[in-house]
């Protein structure tokens, strides 16, 4: 373990002059709580969380917005139990897995997101199930508190900055498509313009599953780590490019630890 490793675990940042527990990976400075802990902590203080899992943590080698939108971000939380994994080997300390879908159901138990939440999805077949999902439980949701924003490489999104200064939500939750949500989360966050700053929270697929918008995990699957099971019995062509994934980050992690890892120009030079 190298010194540098060893001064970083001991560092705890602070999040609205209170103290957090922080373990910093690839130069990401992740939460190292439970769920519950994170979502007191985020609650009512502004900013975007995000929550990357494997895939996405390998665009840190070739996206070099990807890795300015983490690297600022005021909150992360490892959705990823290879990467915890991973990190026990390498250093021997302890990174908290915490799945967006946890943390979604944490902040969906506090009574004051059941107002005040503006949802951010990436198809309209996804703002349906999510409307009826949310409506079902008692969740007060109108046909206004949705926007839908496609996966597309540019991420400003003006008519979204003006939905939510008019509207001026307590939080903003964004399921769509990982790498390009935590872009939006930065971008929102640098420019709206809000009597209040909203708390962000880019949770990917988290909310999908949970609608069945995608292939739906239990809470036993995600309590027990294996929520990609499901997905990947529904999607078995997954399988190869899971290796590929686990390979590449489990190098990442032991090459480079607390760092962040250089920008390279193209996926070949991986």
């Amino acid at each position: 373990m190298s010194v540098l490793d060893q001064k970083v675990s001991l560092v705890d940042r602070t999040l609205g002059g209170s103290e957090v527990p922080r373990e910093q990976v690839l130069g990401i400075s992740f939460f190292n709580g439970t769920a519950r802990e994170v979502v007191q902590h985020f609650k009512n203080r502004g900013g975007y969380l995000v929550a990357p899992a494997a895939p996405a943590l390998l665009k840190l080698y070739h996206d070099e917005e990807y890795r300015r939108a983490l690297q600022e971000a005021d909150l992360a939380i490892a959705d990823s139990k290879l990467l915890v994994v991973v990190w026990k080997i390498a250093t021997g300390r302890r990174l908290r897995k915490i799945s967006g879908i946890s943390y979604l159901r944490c902040f969906l138990e506090q009574p004051d997101c059941q107002t005040g939440t503006f949802w951010v999805v990436a198809s309209e077949s996804a703002k349906q199930r999510a409307f009826q999902w949310l409506g079902n439980r008692g969740f007060p949701v109108e046909d206004q508190d949705f926007y839908v924003a496609p996966h597309r490489e540019k991420v400003e999104d003006y008519a979204l900055l003006l939905e939510i200064e008019k509207r001026q939500p307590h939080d903003i939750v964004i399921a769509t498509a990982a790498g390009a949500q935590e872009k939006l989360g930065l971008y929102l966050r640098d420019y709206l313009h809000c009597e209040r700053r909203p708390s962000i929270h880019c949770i990917g697929a988290a909310l999908g599953f949970l609608t069945g918008d995608q292939p739906s995990i239990s809470e036993w699957a995600d309590k027990h780590d294996v929520g990609w099971l499901p997905r990947l019995l529904s999607q078995p062509r997954l399988l190869l490019p899971r290796i590929g994934i686990a390979l590449a980050l489990v190098g990442m992690i032991l090459k480079y630890r607390s760092q962040l890892p250089p920008l390279r120009r193209r996926w070949t030079e991986l």
